[in-house]
Order: C-alpha cells, then sequence, then structure tokens
C-alpha cells in the first residue's frame, strides 16, 4: 500500500491465488455463512453493483468496481481465514510501521533534493501517493506507534517507537501535510480525554476536560483572529500614496483590492516599467511569467516589496539582497515566510485563499476554497436525485453538467468530485445510499465494541474525518488503506475467542 498502484494490486492478487490454492472451500464458507458483519462489509459493494443499472456511464461505472474491489476481496480473504495470532497481529504492525517509516524516508530525500525530481511544492514530495492519503497513513501509524510504546517492554522498541513518532511528526509538519496532523490532533486528543474519564476519578477527569476545552478556546481566538492577517493597518508610512518615483514615472495606485502584507498595501505605488526593467538584470526569470511555483511573478514580487514596507519601483527592487530574489524566485510573497516551513506556510496559504474567496473571487487552484466549490456542487446534484443518485459511473459526468447549470467560476482543469466521501456516496446512491453507507460505518463499530482491538478506534476516527475533506474511498491507496484495516478488525472481532487481541 505504501508504495503505489501496482505494489498494492499484486499482494491482493497473490493473496488471492494463495486463497484458491490452499482449499477447503466447505470450512471458508462455514466461516463466512454465519457472520454478519462480513455480509454487511461486501454488501457496500453490492450497492456499486446496483447502481450499474441506472448508469449512464457504462465504462466509468467498471472502472470504479475495479478500483473499489478491495471493498470485497479483502473481506472475502479475511473473514474466510482462521483468525491471526496476537504474534502475528503485532508482527503485521511491526511492518505496517516499518513501511511508513520507509516511504517516508523515500519522500525526504526528493523533498531535501537527494533526487533529480524538482519539487516546485513540498507536496509533490509525495512520490507514492496523494500527500492527502500518504499522511491518513501517517497518523495512524504515529497513533499505532504510541500504543505500542505505552505496551511494549523492551526498552530499545520503546525507544524505536519514540524516535519513529518524533520523526514522522517532524515529516508531516516540513511536507504540509495539515489534513493528516490536524486528523491526528483531534483523535489524539479525543482518546485522551476518553481515557482519562475513564481511568481517573471525576474531578481529575473534569479538570482535564476543562484543560482541553481552554486550549480548544485559545486555539479558535487565534485561528479568528489570523483570518484578518491581511488587513491593512492604519498609519503605515507605505500606505501612503505617493505621486511619482524617483526617476518622474507616475505610480500606479489601485486602492480597491485593499489587501496588504504585514499592514502594507500590496496595490499601491506601483511603476511596472521600473520593477521590470530592474528584475529582468537580476534575475532570469521574466517579470511577465511566473515564479517556481506557479504564480504570477509579477504579484509575488509586489507582495514581497509590501511585506518590507518598500514602494513597488526600480529602488526597491535594487535595495533587495540576492537571498531576497532566490525567495521571490521560490514563490515566497512575504520576508517573514522565508524563514518559515512546513505548516505554518500552510496556514498562511489557507488565511490567504480564505480572503481572496470571501471577496468573491475565484477559487480556481486553491484547495480549501475549491471543496466549498465541490460541496456546493454535489449537494446540488443530490437535490436533483434524491432517493437513488445518479448511478455508480455517473458521478464525474453529473458534476461537468451542474457546473454548467451553476454558472461555476471554477475553471474547467478545476471542476472535480466531491472531495467529500458522504456527499460521493449521496451524489451516486441518493439517500438511502448515504444512509446505508453510515450504517456500514457504525453498525459493526456499535455490535463488536467490547471486543474491538484498541487500535480500532484511532483508525476508525482517522478514517470518518478524512472523509470530511476527501473522497477517500474513490482512489485505490484510499480505498485499501480503509478496507484493510477496515476488514482486519472486525474479523479478528467478529471471531470467538478473540479477547486476547485487546490486550
Amino acid at each position: 500500500m505504501m508504495f503505489g498502484t501496482v505494489p498494492t494490486s499484486i499482494p491482493q492478487i497473490i493473496m488471492a491465488g494463495n486463497w484458491l490454492l490452499e482449499g477447503d472451500f466447505k470450512i471458508k464458507w462455514e466461516r463466512l455463512r454465519s457472520n454478519r458483519i462480513f455480509w454487511l462489509l461486501i454488501a457496500f459493494y453490492g450497492l456499486h453493483l446496483l447502481g450499474m443499472a441506472y448508469t449512464s456511464q457504462l465504462q466509468s461505472g467498471l472502472d470504479d468496481l475495479r478500483n473499489k474491489l478491495p471493498l470485497l476481496i479483502l473481506p472475502l480473504l479475511f473473514f474466510s481465514t482462521k483468525p491471526l495470532s496476537p504474534k502475528e497481529f503485532r508482527t503485521l504492525f511491526f511492518f505496517f510501521f516499518g513501511a511508513v517509516l520507509l516511504s517516508s524516508f523515500f519522500c525526504f530525500a526528493v523533498y531535501a533534493g537527494f533526487t533529480k525530481k524538482v519539487v516546485l511544492d513540498v507536496r509533490q514530495a509525495s512520490i507514492f501517493m496523494s500527500h492527502i492519503r500518504f499522511s491518513l497513513f501517517i497518523a495512524f501509524a504515529i497513533c499505532g506507534m504510541l500504543y505500542f510504546l505505552y505496551r511494549e517492554t523492551s526498552p530499545a522498541l520503546r525507544l524505536l517507537f519514540a524516535v519513529g513518532c518524533a520523526w514522522l511528526f517532524f515529516f508531516m509538519y516540513r511536507l504540509e501535510m495539515a489534513t493528516g496532523f490536524v486528523c491526528l490532533l483531534i483523535v489524539v486528543s479525543l482518546l485522551l480525554l476518553v481515557y482519562s474519564m475513564l481511568r481517573f476519578r471525576k474531578g481529575i477527569s473534569l479538570a482535564i476536560v476543562g484543560m482541553f476545552a481552554c486550549l480548544c478556546v485559545i486555539a479558535a481566538y487565534y485561528a479568528a483572529k489570523g483570518l484578518h492577517m491581511y488587513d491593512p493597518v492604519a498609519g503605515q508610512p507605505a500606505n501612503k500614496l505617493r505621486h511619482a518615483t524617483a526617476g518622474g514615472r507616475l505610480y500606479l495606485q489601485d486602492t480597491l483590492f485593499g489587501l496588504a502584507e504585514n499592514g502594507n498595501l500590496i496595490t499601491v505605488n506601483i511603476n511596472d516599467t521600473e520593477l521590470k526593467k530592474e528584475w529582468e538584470q537580476k534575475s532570469a526569470l521574466s517579470y511577465g511569467g511566473k515564479d517556481r511555483k506557479g504564480n504570477q511573478l509579477r504579484f509575488t514580487i509586489i507582495r514581497y516589496l509590501a511585506s518590507k514596507g518598500l514602494n513597488k519601483d526600480s529602488a526597491a527592487i535594487h535595495a533587495l539582497s540576492d537571498a531576497d530574489i532566490h525567495n521571490i524566485e521560490k514563490g515566497v510573497s512575504n520576508v517573514h515566510y522565508a524563514q518559515q516551513t512546513g505548516l505554518v506556510t500552510r496556514w498562511h496559504e489557507l488565511i490567504w485563499e480564505y480572503t481572496k474567496y470571501r471577496r468573491g473571487e475565484n477559487p480556481s487552484g486553491h484547495t480549501l476554497m475549491m471543496r466549498l466549490e465541490f460541496w456546493k456542487t454535489a449537494c446540488y446534484i443530490i437535490r436533483g436525485h434524491p432517493w437513488f443518485g445518479v448511478g455508480t459511473g455517473d458521478i464525474q459526468a453529473s458534476f461537468n453538467a451542474a457546473y454548467v447549470s451553476l454558472d461555476s467560476r471554477l475553471a474547467p482543469e478545476w471542476r472535480l468530485r466531491c472531495h467529500n466521501q458522504y456527499l460521493a456516496v449521496g451524489v451516486a446512491f441518493g439517500l438511502c445510499g448515504l444512509a446505508f453507507f453510515l450504517v456500514y460505518l457504525f453498525l459493526p463499530a456499535i455490535r463488536l465494541r467490547r471486543t474491538l482491538h484498541l487500535l480500532y478506534w484511532p483508525f476508525f476516527l482517522i478514517a470518518l474525518l478524512s472523509f470530511l475533506t476527501e473522497d477517500t474511498l474513490e482512489t485505490q491507496s484510499g480505498v485499501t488503506f480503509f478496507i484493510f484495516f477496515q476488514a482486519l478488525f472486525l474479523w479478528l472481532a467478529s471471531v470467538k475467542n478473540t479477547r486476547p487481541q485487546r490486550s
């Protein structure tokens, strides 16, 4: 699962071949026949088969069925097989941790420039799968390592898990894996709260809950405060409108744009003639072209100059150091961002996206704001097909038509699907399908809650949270991640005499 599509598919084919060669089909059938959890799991794949009956895009539907074959194959293989022993279960997770760590080492080597791959965006360093999918693996691996760090008695293993957790935390931070980081933060906080309520006296539990509540309030306060980080500050010298440059050329003054860097208005005191001439004497990048992040270079330059409190003219460019020129070429838009990396940088980008979206600008290319457009479009489609949806293969075609009907501001290349698994199921199978999907998710957890391994709960919460911002089950890496661990935990919990698995 950790190293791309082909390495994900081949082991499943080998496992299926081994299952067939093993025989003992009568025993396997007996294991499956009376296991209601198994039938519920494969019924979700059956829903996709049923959706083929009224899809108009047959090939897209077949492609979807092929991508989601793990929803059928892995439960069949697991539930018809003798359950793992505690030692085998432990070994399996140790291999999982090792695979996550190894994949992170490869990706960090790409990020650090040890390969020939040019990385213009740190998220491109996730070379085996989407950085968001990878962040889910990492979040769950950290939870697993923390569990074994607590349970293991070997000092060497505990040290290894502690170092592994520290490395993966650092890796997620540097590669701006916001989705996985937020999922991990929420899951660990919730589990710690539940653990404290179960293990400590009521007074201590209430104190811990109160502490977490205070931290949430503080975080919300600073998050809300950050929403105005691009507002201008009255009285800044750089915001004074000037008539002409030192060379006598008139400044362009755009006071309607209104956004600022470090309180300094971006689109005032601009002379493009001087900027272009002086910039192209200092850099090989064309003033009218793009920076290395793909943004308009002119706008990156004037944002950077504004962040330093400078006018936008030849004198300002001349005053820039070689480090400043290099920063601008890389797409750094604020002098203070040059030394910031990881999630801090990503936070600034999200606030910038939100600020522009709030002003009614086109959200194309902005990951968070585009999701609002995706979700609005998905809800529009569901309203048109409320009960049974559009069918297994018609999701993209329905989105394409809905974008036209809604006169969407998104550019054609950004007119994508839901990026929300709950809405994706609602679009494909309607409210009836969505209701079944929720039963599919929650009923096994409720029925088997007393025998499920403790690691199931962080996995389950991470999956549920990821479904809010990603259509996780619509890609092979995502669906394999989900059903592998979902089927594994439910298989072990549904078989009698599996209580030792909770240890």
